[in-house]
């Protein structure tokens, strides 16, 4: 018997390791999962890897990648590029999807992806998808050592869809979940690229000025006797205060930020920050309204799948960012558990606004519990593209009120110089 040395991830998503026995690497990953477990890897222990060096240089990487947020996907992808990286991964869900709706098993289809796609990255994650389906692994788990481009609630529904056997219309729904959450994203980007440039501008023709133009005026009003007007005044007395306060004030702002992370990866700084995110003006109600999105989507996929209430409510638990809204979550799916409804439940635990737990109270009245959390998923949908667009309106004009002032008053002290300098010739 060998011994393989595993890295996974609990139900909790904390990253545990060790080593078991086996004749093979695949009897291991399957006993791992036997155990609730998600191997992350699994590789065969040699003599050079029972050293205390390698166990100490084994138990650093461990420290760091807890310490870094790998147990949180959501961090990794922000951390590496999450946009992008989830817009590679919802290709590869296309593609996959393209072959299984043709009636090719999934096995099949992976191994004719692997096979077949032309793009680098996209044949690189399709590869190590098959490798891990060839290893005894479901597709959710294979997903979900992917964090990077499969999030956590990717790999919480496909592995529903497998568990009923019906994963052509989750990976539909997952696909149309992806496109709208990567629409929104580009419509953000978007709209926030314009009063981006537009302060840019501003910005350079401000530096411009005070490096160039205002140093040549300046000269000038000393040689001929002049004063410099009020509003060149407030540019270089302001451009001095910067120059000599800027520098404490980047170190100060980065030690506050780096200090507010480390507080924030405590379970007690996490929950405090995420109760404070949703009372923030206008920020709050976009993260209450996303994470309510993705909830509702989550639960009808999963209700029009078969998969039984107390299930939905369970995976659908894991997916939500916010501890605040997730606490009130276990606490409601704790109360449906012991024979409250789920509208009443919501209600209690205010996780919903009212007028979505009133067509809740509806649609389980009619038995049509998955059509009603459709409908207000689009609501929700709608609300947060509504919130989102308020957001960048009043981003992109502060921006461009921003620029104006400067622009307005850089124009007025050349302006002013200038005339200053023909009345001291005059």
């Amino acid at each position: 018997m060998a011994v393989f040395n595993y890295k996974a991830r609990d139900a909790k998503g904390t990253i545990v390791s060790g080593s078991a026995e086996g004749s093979e690497r695949r009897m291991v990953m399957q006993r791992l999962q036997a155990q609730g477990l998600s191997p992350i890897t699994v590789k065969e222990a040699s003599a050079a890897d029972n050293s205390p060096w390698a166990t100490l240089a084994e138990r650093v990487r461990t420290w760091r990648s807890m310490s870094a947020g790998t147990s949180s996907d959501e961090a990794g992808q922000k951390k590496k590029g999450g946009g992008r990286r989830e817009g590679v991964g919802l290709l590869v869900l296309k593609r996959l999807m393209e072959l299984h709706s043709s009636g090719l098993p999934v096995g099949d289809s992976i191994r004719i992806l692997s096979q077949r796609l032309s793009d680098k990255e996209q044949r690189g994650i399709v590869q190590m998808l098959w490798r891990d389906l060839s290893e005894g692994s479901t597709l959710a788990g294979a997903m979900s050592r992917q964090p990077r481009y499969f999030p956590s609630s990717i790999s919480y529904v496909i592995e529903a869809g497998e568990a009923t056997g019906n994963l052509a219309p989750i990976l539909r729904k997952v696909i149309d979940y992806l496109e709208e959450k990567e629409a929104i994203r580009k419509k953000m980007i978007a709209s926030m690229a314009y009063p981006g440039f537009i302060c840019a501008v501003a910005m350079a023709v401000v530096a411009l000025f005070m490096t160039v133009l205002l140093p040549q005026i300046e000269g000038m009003l000393d040689r001929l006797g002049g004063e410099m007007t009020w509003s060149a005044r407030i540019l270089i007395d302001g451009s001095s205060v910067l120059a000599q306060a800027g520098p404490f004030l980047v170190v100060g702002l980065v030690l506050v930020i780096l200090g507010f992370q480390q507080w924030r990866r405590t379970d007690r700084g996490r929950r405090r920050s995420d109760a404070w995110l949703l009372k923030t003006p206008l920020l709050g109600k976009i993260f209450f309204y996303g994470d309510l999105f993705q909830v509702g989507n989550l639960i009808s996929t999963l209700l029009e799948s078969g998969i039984n209430t107390t299930e939905t409510l369970r995976l659908t638990e894991k997916t939500v960012k916010n501890t605040d809204l997730r606490e009130r979550f276990n606490v409601a799916r704790g109360q449906v558990n012991e024979g409250l409804s789920i509208a009443q439940a919501f209600q209690r635990n205010n996780f919903m606004p009212d007028l979505a737990v009133d067509i809740l109270t509806v649609g389980e009245n009619t038995g049509n519990l998955a059509h009603s959390m459709s409908e207000i998923t689009k609501g929700f949908r709608n609300e947060l593209t509504t919130r989102l667009g308020h957001l960048t309106t009043l981003v992109s004009t502060g921006a461009l009120i921003f620029a104006f002032v400067l622009v307005a008053l850089i124009a007025m002290g050349i302006v002013t110089s200038v005339f200053q300098v023909s009345r001291s010739i005059s």
